[in-house]
């Protein structure tokens, strides 16, 4: 029995012996006195938390708020796209840019993707090659970016391979979905793929930009856009001057390009090049005829 317990009853007791032995008159007194000392000793007392209680919620409300203060893996990545670390000083073409980076001018090769060539020195201008540069300078001339490297850091250029980031977004998704860029050269990083692929889908389901031209764009592949070839006359049933699956070949062998372009996709390029015509990786081979 709790001290709170016995003080009642001995309460009680006493009360009731004195209502017993007291005249009419003064037994209410008693009596009120009796209840108001009961209904005092049954008043629950509020108890003070241990100081394991105390402990525990304290620890619980520290946790609440690191979970609280701790950004998502999703905030992370999007807190870290929209920091900067270069600013574009200049855009060569839609797929190639100078920016200013670590207190040095840097080039820069937009990773996983093409744009149609406007300066390349052996080949003309190519369609939506003009709109893909001005789309890039208007995004781009003057701003901060966000340049993140590749696995393999620069190609035999010399030039940074890298995402680069505008306000959260990759510029190589801003091209993509325009129509005027499409997925290439996959010998890199190829930690987007997946999203420029989803980014390319509905330019190139609805046959927007370089989608537009039938045989002038292909997904994925590393020999660029098909202009000379989808916009020459072609020759009408070609022959082929020697055997694809014959003894090896070099460009000294024909007297044209075309023939040499015809040998080299008979022979299985540009998925496959056996007679090592395709010096650029670009398919288009002996192109100095």
């Amino acid at each position: 029995m709790s001290h709170i317990s016995l003080t009642l009853l001995l309460t009680l007791i006493v009360g009731s012996a004195a209502v017993l032995t007291t005249p009419l008159s003064c037994k209410r007194v008693a009596i009120m006195a009796v209840l108001s000392v009961s209904l005092i000793g049954c008043t629950p007392t509020s108890e003070e938390p241990s100081s394991d209680a105390k402990a525990q919620q304290a620890v619980q409300t520290s946790d609440e708020e690191k979970e609280k203060q701790t950004p998502t893996p999703e905030e992370n990545n999007n807190n870290q796209s929209t920091q900067t670390n270069a600013t574009v000083t200049r855009v060569v073409d839609g797929d190639t840019l100078e920016v200013s980076m670590n207190g040095k001018t840097e080039d820069v090769r937009l990773l996983l993707i093409d744009t149609p060539e406007t300066v390349h020195p052996s080949k003309p201008v190519q369609p939506f090659g003009p709109e893909a540069s001005q789309f890039v300078k208007e995004k781009l001339t003057g701003e901060k970016v966000r340049i993140e490297v590749g696995k393999e850091e620069r190609d035999h250029y010399g030039r940074l391979l890298a995402y680069v980031f505008i306000n959260g977004e990759t510029i190589q998704e801003k091209l993509l979905r325009k129509g005027l860029a499409r997925t290439a050269y996959l010998y890199n990083d190829l930690t987007m793929l997946d999203e420029f692929h989803e980014a390319q889908k509905p330019a190139r389901t609805a046959g927007i930009g370089v989608w537009s031209i039938p045989g002038y764009a292909h997904v994925d592949h590393n020999h660029g856009y098909h202009y000379e070839e989808s916009t020459e006359k072609a020759e009408p049933n070609p022959e082929l001057n020697y055997d694809p699956n014959g003894p090896d070949r070099d460009c000294g062998d024909f007297t044209s390009r075309q023939q040499a372009q015809n040998f080299f996709e008979a022979a299985g390029g540009p998925d496959a090049d056996p007679h090592r015509l395709d010096g650029e990786g670009d398919g288009l081979v002996c192109e100095g005829l």
